[in-house]
């Protein structure tokens, strides 16, 4: 390292003592001393910063013509270009290496963010994916994972997943092979979790930008049954049985199976078509209504009047309700005569079965 500080000039030593001489001895240590106070601009090529002794890697720190920014070297061959890449600091603790380029998503903590590879097959939170591992992480090694900038020495022609990759692609977190990424963009119940772009397309030298795109998923659930269920009491509040899962991501059938429970508090829209039968020809009220937390809840009955014996008819209702996590909300009907009944029609050669009751659920609002 090299300050631009001028070196001090000694005057030659004469044969015999002179006063002259030794003042301009005195100057020049003085000059000296205060040139060291206050040095001018350094310049050099690095600058080690490290508690460590000797020559080392880590901790240096020198500018990158190339990229116009600092490069700080870190444990594991790690350089950081500083400005330009954001890291995390995490551990491995899967029991296994976990390459570098690896999409991982938060496992737990103990003093550091824990990681794992991520799988976006919906099984886990959005929420759950931190970033893209940037060295090849050794079981039990705490090191960086990048959030934001380049990730090099990847296989970035798709072929490890089947596909074909070009500058400029989109990659996405895969729902299918855990820790890796698709350029296919994945759809319900999958994760949507944009992660990064092709940069430079190779078999060992590849790059990728990191720039993570977490769109919260809304929960849904489509539920049916297929049974018919009569009405045993005349003006009970009786509730609807839901047998099967269509569809789902937070919402799901509770026990008893007239509930449904929804994993994250919001703002949802509950829809409902049942499909009534009557077997007698008196007139006959039926109503419908909805409780949560096992408490019906204001103004949700809607009344429908049948009577001929025989008839089917459809009914629809919706319901807009704002939940907390863990609530459950049940379907309630009754009727004023017992000929009345939920009707499942099923076997049909032509056309799919008609469940007795077919409710769809969707979350409007975090």
């Amino acid at each position: 390292m090299a300050r631009s500080q001028n070196i001090p000039f000694f005057p030659v030593a004469p044969a015999a003592y002179s006063q002259s001489y030794f003042a301009e001895v005195t100057r020049a240590f003085s000059l000296f001393a205060q040139q060291s106070r206050v040095p001018g601009p350094e310049r050099a090529t690095s600058l080690t910063l490290t508690t460590s002794t000797g020559n080392v890697d880590t901790g240096q720190l020198s500018y990158n013509s190339t990229a116009d920014t600092l490069d700080l070297t870190h444990l594991n061959g790690v350089t950081q270009q500083i400005g330009f890449e954001t890291y995390m600091r995490a551990t491995n603790v899967t029991g296994s290496t976990i390459p570098n380029g690896t999409v991982v998503g938060f496992s737990g903590v103990d003093g550091e963010i824990k990681v794992a590879p991520y799988l976006a097959d919906g099984s886990v939170p959005e929420l759950y994916f931190v970033g893209v591992t940037t060295f090849e992480m050794l079981d039990g090694v705490t090191g960086p994972v990048t959030i934001y900038g380049k990730v090099r020495e990847l296989d970035t022609s798709g072929t490890p997943v089947g596909e074909t990759w070009v500058s400029g692609d989109i990659l996405y977190a895969s729902p299918d092979n855990s820790g890796t990424f698709t350029k296919v963009r994945p759809t319900a119940p999958d994760a949507v979790i944009v992660v990064a772009a092709v940069l430079v397309v190779s078999a060992t030298d590849g790059e990728i930008m990191v720039r993570p795109t977490i769109p919260i998923g809304l929960a849904y659930g489509s539920f049916d049954s297929i049974t018919d269920q009569p009405i045993g009491t005349t003006n009970t509040a009786t509730d609807v049985i839901l047998q099967n899962t269509l569809s789902a991501n937070g919402i799901s059938i509770g026990t008893p199976a007239s509930r449904i429970v929804f994993a994250e508090s919001g703002f949802y829209q509950v829809d409902v078509s049942y499909q009534i039968v009557t077997t007698n020809s008196s007139s006959k009220t039926v109503y419908f209504w909805i409780a949560k937390n096992g408490t019906d809840v204001a103004d949700t009955t809607r009344a429908y009047t049948i009577s001929a014996n025989g008839d089917t008819r459809p009914v629809a209702v919706s319901y807009h309700l704002s939940l907390e996590a863990s609530d459950y909300v049940e379907l309630r009907w009754a009727s004023t005569d017992i000929a009345m009944s939920l009707d499942a029609i099923t076997g049909l050669s032509f056309a799919p079965d008609a469940p007795s009751v077919l409710v769809n659920v969707a979350q409007l609002q975090l």
